[in-house]
């Protein structure tokens, strides 16, 4: 069963493009495929030459159906193309008889040329007709009244070489007949098979000339034969027998076996060639599947290093901009520490020179105090180091109690009560003096300015 689905995907899969609708193409082949009506079908990628001479590419379903007459089963081959607008118009289908069988003359459903005609397709609905039904209906007719039969003897040898001049030869693997195409008008269609399928049938040849060459020689009672020139047509005319219509059924029933026998060879053809197709299909995945991966495992390599690369090179470029501008940035310290360096070696010169004028001068006079070391310039200059002088003796002065309490911790008459009392007379005269200074200073910066 998903042999034959799968088919019909593949057919489909080569008209892509064709059918407007092909999942319900797809659904109805593969109905009637599966269906008990269509177990000897086939389906099959055809294309289909129209009257203007344009070729139409179609699915086409071919086998043969089983049709039931006076308690026998036989079957009938047939070809059902699928049109691009279906299911929106009905399938085409033709009778093909094989080559010792032909087409009942003034058939009510069947054509000289083998289109079939039944109130099915002519009243086609998509939304209630579908193919296993249009087969069953078909089915239903042929058992009725059969399209085809045996042809009778002698026809072989009287009317073949006329026949085989418009066959063409049964290996092909393409068969003429009368066709429709696709708008509704009769046309020449050829179907091309792209699958392994039985030996076409070739087109049968006319009934009337069948019958004009057979018929016309059986002897008619209490008619008197005329004579003739020619001795070969007499002789030939007396040794021709209408068969009985036993003979004609058995000979239908021995060329629907051999039909039969056909499918089934068309059909292990088939099987052989879909596992063959099956296992080159496993071989080609298994093969896709083991170059993707290494392509893909090329593809990861090469693309994680050229990302490296791309990393490196674009730390290089921004190093080299870095470098750049610490290069810049260190010539132009260069030139300043030049600079400053020959600023400290005149600086130094000149402290050298004044130490060594410093140490003549302190020779000069000799031993200098510490007064007369620091002269102030002016009256407020003098007040401030002097209550400077005064401030550092405070200090001195509290380190010293906190020392002295710190040692003797109450002993000689110096407790915590004589400590304190002198620490808050000292840290008052403190206090005077530093507010002293500041006045004295905010005092000298107003008159500075």
């Amino acid at each position: 069963m998903k042999s034959k689905a799968s088919e019909v995907s593949r057919c489909l899969h080569r008209l892509s493009g064709v059918y407007q609708d092909p999942s319900r193409v797809s659904r109805d082949a593969t109905t009637l495929l599966q269906s008990e009506t269509g177990k000897h079908l086939l389906v099959q990628s055809s294309t289909f030459l129209q009257n203007d001479g344009s070729e139409t590419a179609s699915l086409l379903v071919t086998g043969t159906i089983a049709m039931f007459y006076r308690g026998v089963t036989y079957n009938t081959p047939i070809d059902m193309y699928l049109p691009p607008h279906y299911p929106n118009r009905p399938p085409i289908t033709f009778v093909r008889p094989v080559s010792s069988m032909m087409i009942k003359e003034g058939h009510n459903h069947v054509g000289s040329d083998g289109m079939v005609y039944m109130p099915y397709l002519s009243s086609w609905q998509k939304q209630s007709h579908n193919l296993v039904d249009a087969c069953l209906n078909m089915s239903s007719i042929f058992s009725n009244e059969p399209p085809c039969y045996a042809k009778p003897p002698g026809y072989n040898a009287n009317a073949n070489a006329n026949a085989a001049s418009s066959r063409p030869a049964a290996a092909t693997s393409t068969s003429t007949a009368a066709n429709v195409n696709f708008n509704g008008s009769t046309a020449s269609a050829s179907s091309s098979s792209s699958s392994t399928r039985p030996t076409p049938t070739p087109t049968p040849p006319r009934y009337q000339d069948i019958a004009s060459s057979i018929f016309a020689k059986v002897p008619i009672p209490g008619r008197k034969k005329t004579a003739t020139n020619n001795n070969t047509t007499n002789t030939n005319t007396n040794n021709v027998q209408v068969p009985s219509e036993q003979e004609q059924i058995d000979q239908l029933a021995r060329e629907a076996e051999a039909a039969n026998d056909a499918v089934k060879i068309a059909r292990a053809a088939d099987a052989k060639e879909e596992q063959e197709q099956r296992l080159l299909t496993k071989d080609r995945q298994r093969l896709t599947s083991r170059c993707n991966a290494i392509l893909t495992s090329y593809k990861e390599a090469s693309t994680a290093e050229l990302t490296d690369l791309i990393g490196d090179e674009m730390l290089l470029h921004k190093s080299s901009a870095l470098l750049k501008d610490r290069i810049a940035y260190l010539h132009n310290r260069r030139g300043e520490l030049e600079t400053y360096h020959s600023q400290i070696d005149a600086s130094i010169v000149e402290m050298q020179n004044y130490i060594q004028g410093a140490e003549e001068e302190k020779n000069e006079r000799g031993e200098v105090s510490a007064d007369e070391m620091a002269l102030p310039a002016d009256i407020q200059s003098g007040q401030m180091l002097i209550l400077s002088a005064e401030n550092a003796a405070i200090n001195d002065a509290l380190f010293f109690l906190d020392k002295g309490l710190a040692e003797n911790n109450g002993d000689n008459g110096y407790g915590l009560e004589v400590h304190l009392a002198a620490v808050r007379k000292l840290a008052k005269k403190q206090f005077l003096v530093r507010a002293h200074l500041l006045k004295i200073g905010q005092g000298k910066a107003y008159s500075s300015r």
